[in-house]
């Protein structure tokens, strides 16, 4: 009875200290990496040292488990299913840390500013998934589960699996397209054919997240996206051209109305930081339908969402302008309630 138990603590300790060696070098590497991109250049290493976090740890108790097992006083049968489960455990393990780690590498790579990839939670699912399909296979395999029928029968099912979920892929490779097209990543600022504007947050597998100014969330799906009229304000050259139409009395004098305004825009070029410093406004006539006529003003803006503080700022100021220098406005026609 005393070999037994001794038995079982040798097979015990064993386990025991893989597990603690595992658990230095996971210690030792996660601080020597995150020491390597810690200066901010290299985010891909950070994002390295997160995913291999424990992985030796994990991998330290299995390999002490297989060689405690061999000390372990157990049956032959016992020992073989013991074996099977060990390499099932091995691979589950592997693959959870491969998933993890080739997704946070591909999240980091596609975020960065010099790569042609946009970032998207869909191709971060998109990697995972291959890796938990293969691992999944590996492990079948171990099991003596033969892969080959498998297979054969996923492709002839996958046809009515497809038909049946036709919405649900349409959705995928439209989000696959839009990023991979360049049309629309995270980040960008768009408006929607149904007036809806707001930031991308994120393309996955099946819609689009965009936060509008209010701070709500619009989900839109990304077979709609793909077909509908979008216009994305975050092009290679963010800034915008404001136009800010100014309807005034046609009695007046024109050219004195068009010396204030762009005096006027000058002056909220100057004091607002969201206008293009160096662009100089113009100032256009647009209309000319008695009693009322119509200047368009234009203010370059940094970004299309600085457009509000310029436009309130241009129109606070060009008020107080007129008022001043006595520039009348177009009479406001009576309606027939008025009249009676």
């Amino acid at each position: 009875m005393g070999d037994f138990w001794l038995a079982w603590g040798d097979a015990a300790l064993w386990i025991l200290g893989f597990g603690a060696i595992g658990l230095i070098v996971d210690q030792v590497v996660f601080a020597w990496l995150r020491s390597k991109g810690r200066d901010g250049r290299h985010p891909t290493i950070l994002q390295l040292a997160s995913g291999l976090h424990w992985l030796p740890t994990c991998l330290g108790l299995i390999l002490g488990m297989r060689i405690g097992l061999t000390h372990a006083p157990v049956t032959l049968k016992v020992y073989n299913n013991v074996i099977l489960g060990i390499q099932l455990l091995t691979i589950l393990v592997i693959t959870a840390f491969g998933a993890r780690i080739l997704g946070r590498i591909v999240r980091a790579y596609t975020m960065r500013e010099d790569t042609p990839f946009p970032s998207g939670s869909i191709f971060v699912n998109l990697v995972r998934g291959v890796v938990w399909l293969v691992g999944g296979l590996m492990m079948l395999a171990t099991a003596g589960v033969s892969i080959a029928p498998l297979v054969t029968a996923l492709g002839v099912g996958g046809l009515a699996v497809g038909l049946a979920l036709q919405p649900t892929l349409e959705n995928v490779f439209s989000g696959i397209q839009l990023l991979a097209s360049g049309q629309i990543k995270p980040g960008d600022f768009i408006r929607l054919d149904s007036g809806d504007e707001g930031i991308v947050l994120d393309v996955t597998w099946r819609n689009t997240t965009v936060q509008k100014p209010t701070n709500d969330i619009v989900l839109v799906p990304n077979s709609v996206l793909a077909r509908a009229a979008v216009t994305n304000y975050s092009t290679l050259d963010p800034e915008f051209g404001l136009v800010i139409p100014i309807s005034f009395a046609s009695a007046g004098d024109p050219d004195a109305v068009e010396r204030i305004a762009l005096d006027v825009a000058r002056e909220v070029i100057a004091a607002c930081p969201e206008a293009v410093p160096d662009a100089e406004p113009t100032a256009r006539f647009a209309e000319l339908t008695p009693p009322a006529a119509v200047l368009n003003v234009v203010i370059r803006c940094r970004t299309y969402q600085d457009r509000i503080p310029v436009r309130h700022e241009f129109v606070r100021r060009l008020a107080k302008r007129f008022a001043e220098e006595g520039i009348a406005s177009p009479p406001i026609p009576l309606t027939s309630s008025r009249r009676q």
